[in-house]
């Protein structure tokens, strides 16, 4: 027995808005799913202070590009844009380009239309090589003397 009249209308009703400006539905709620379970883990962080460590980090004892970025997000949650690029220094210098670019692609994937061209392989090559460069010289700079 399935839902009928006014509770089988409310999520087409809250969905509608999304169709209109030509989104998936189901594409939002994996997007509103998501959204829910960062939102949980960054709750989670700052109650019991549990973090996810990072893999590349504890096989190899490095720094990957993308070590720092949970504290980096959740000091720019707190408004400490100081603690937050000194956690991942190369994610805030990164995130005039890779800001928009990801809004961009996320905007593609909502509406199911992803982003295509030259400017789109481009902008993902050059943050792959600039976050690759990044990588490397965030494990060099202190052997070599430079922090």
């Amino acid at each position: 027995m399935g839902l009928s009249g006014k509770h089988q209308e409310a999520p087409s009703r809250f969905f509608g808005a999304f169709v209109r400006l030509g989104f998936s539905p189901r594409r939002v709620q994996n997007a509103l799913i998501l959204a829910g379970v960062g939102a949980l883990y960054a709750l989670e962080t700052q109650t019991l202070g549990l973090f996810v460590p990072c893999p590349f980090h504890l096989i190899t004892g490095l720094k990957c590009p993308a070590c720092g970025i949970t504290t980096a997000i959740l000091a720019l949650l707190h408004g400490d844009a100081g603690a937050a690029f000194a956690a991942n220094p190369g994610l805030a210098v990164s995130l005039p380009v890779l800001g928009p670019y990801l809004a961009w692609l996320f905007w593609g994937w909502l509406r199911e239309c992803p982003a295509r061209g030259r400017a789109v392989n481009a902008v993902g090559t050059g943050l792959i090589v600039y976050f690759a460069v990044w990588g490397v010289w965030r494990n060099l700079a202190p052997l070599l003397g430079f922090v």
